[in-house]
């Protein structure tokens, strides 16, 4: 149940002597139909397709009773309980506040109205033993508005409440004034977190998106009222409605603000490898192996294929993980020794986000037998950034579990960041290729043998300087940014070893050895 918006805590000081409600909850005034959605009272129209009471597994018993001829609801043993019309969902953007009437003498209990987006609370006092009649604003919510389905009373602890008069409403307005929209749509859908009294919204557009957005429609909530749409030129940029009331005297100006979301540069370009050394999942620097699926059928996430910058990338829309399947091209990565992946994301609350990788090893079967599992979190090597690519390039003995890799049939992504961009998912062994024999000439590196240090210069500026053993495993690597560099050797064991310098465009190579 994707729940969560509008949280009042209800708290009240207990008062033994007044057990049950002696009188029926104040009487709501006479409004327009219009004015108002009522879910449970005797006051209005309520909705239809109400359950008072779903079963959610909660130890609270309800009972309609009667007080003073009046129907309410009695929440005995309440721990927590529901009530639900998500068969008639509601639209509650036009309306101003949520009113509940409640009485209790020994509980504290929470209400929730539940759609979806944040959760957020509004705590407020009762008084124990008589009714309290509250109303909140429904201006500081940030929920969808347009898609209430369910209350939600919880906090409970084993006590007795008594609800009535729960429904939204609006302050009447004089007939040929109203100049608000009860509804607003760009492309098709309807803006997230619309409400008519809310008149400034920001979009998100991914980078790269070919065309600006357009508002297509824009409802008054009175008829008689008028709108002049004014499209956004482009992106960033605006688009504005301006409603009009029936009577001219009025006007209100909604505006929605186009941003782009996402990277705006391409991930790092991988380095010129041998074909034989590197199996692609994912790169437009390689060829990739055939792929079934980025999104199987039992994951939870969804995939957009996008470009950034003229690079192909995957924009995942995570729930919990999705799940890529190659099981009938399954991989032998018994002799690859790395693994690559780039990814970007734009969520700025990082505490507790996870990013983690796993491959299914299905050892010949028809199912997993093993797995092995990288996690990355905001304290690993490489750590979840917000804003900037983030390069996983890491060895497979770096990752925990059975590290059995002769037979992989699916590749996993778990993360709780939202959406967020990857691009380079590939596997590898051995060492980058150099690209261009001029520009090597022009790299220079001594002492060689070296003991200690190991300098380096060039006539252009060196980007990042990479060491390699004989194996393919890197064992240092550093960012340079100038035109000369020193490299500390004198942890390294006695050997040969390949350096490589990333020059502009070109990846150049030498060895040298470590006495």
């Amino acid at each position: 149940m994707k729940k969560i918006t509008l949280l009042f805590s209800l708290f009240c000081i207990a008062l033994a002597q007044a057990q049950v409600p002696s009188s029926a909850a104040p009487t709501p005034p006479v409004r327009n139909a219009a004015d108002v959605i009522s879910i449970y009272g005797s006051a209005y129209s309520n909705i239809a397709g109400v359950n008072t009471n779903p079963f959610w597994g909660q130890s609270t018993v309800v009972t309609e009773i009667q007080v003073a001829s009046d129907n309410m609801l009695q929440y005995a043993n309440f721990n927590y309980q529901g009530t639900d019309w998500a068969g008639n969902a509601q639209n509650i953007s036009t309306m101003e506040y949520l009113h509940v009437d409640v009485w209790t003498n020994n509980q504290s209990p929470n209400v929730f109205a539940i759609s979806t987006g944040p959760e957020i609370a509004h705590p407020i006092s009762s008084v124990a033993g008589s009714w309290q009649s509250l109303d909140f604003p429904l201006a500081g919510f940030t929920g969808n508005l347009s898609n209430v389905i369910q209350f939600k009373f919880d906090g409970g602890t084993g006590g007795t409440i008594y609800l009535d008069n729960l429904y939204f409403w609006k302050a009447p307005v004089a007939a040929g004034t109203d100049a608000t929209l009860s509804d607003l749509r760009v492309d098709g859908t309807t803006v997230s977190g619309f409400a008519s009294n809310i008149i400034s919204y920001t979009k998100g557009i991914p980078f790269g998106t070919p065309t600006t957005p357009q508002i297509t429609l824009a409802t008054t909530t009175d008829p008689g009222a008028t709108t002049v749409i004014t499209q956004a030129s482009g992106v960033p940029g605006s688009a504005t409605v301006v409603v009009t009331s029936q009577n001219t005297l009025v006007t209100k100006t909604y505006t929605v603000s186009f941003v782009y979301t996402g990277p705006t540069s391409a991930a790092p370009t991988p380095p010129n490898r041998n074909a034989s050394d590197v199996i692609s999942l994912f790169s437009n620097a390689y060829t990739n192996t055939t792929i079934e699926t980025w999104s199987a059928v039992w994951d939870d996430s969804d995939v957009t294929d996008m470009q950034v910058a003229g690079d192909d990338v995957k924009k995942i829309s995570f729930g919990n993980f999705i799940g890529v399947e190659f099981v009938n091209n399954r991989i032998d990565a018994s002799t690859f020794t790395n693994f690559h992946m780039d990814f970007w994301t734009d969520n700025a609350d990082l505490i507790g986000k996870v990013f983690n990788s796993k491959f299914s090893q299905w050892g010949g079967g028809a199912g997993e037998v093993s797995a092995l599992e990288l996690n990355i979190n905001t304290g690993t090597t490489p750590a979840i950034v917000t804003g900037a690519w983030v390069s996983i390039d890491v060895p497979f003995s770096s990752w925990s579990n059975n590290l059995t890799r002769n037979d992989l049939a699916q590749f996993l992504i778990t993360s709780n960041l939202g959406v967020v961009y990857v691009d380079n998912i590939y596997i590898y062994k051995g060492i980058p290729l150099a690209t261009n024999d001029f520009v090597k000439s022009s790299l220079r590196m001594y002492p060689n043998p070296a003991n200690e240090v190991l300098n380096i210069s060039s006539e252009s500026t060196i980007d990042t300087i990479t060491v390699y053993n004989t194996l393919g495993q890197i064992v240092s690597k550093q960012s340079a940014s100038a035109n000369e560099a020193t490299i500390n050797v004198s942890s390294l064991s006695k050997g040969v070893y390949i350096l490589t310098a990333q020059v502009g465009n070109e990846l150049i190579r030498k060895q040298f050895i470590k006495e």
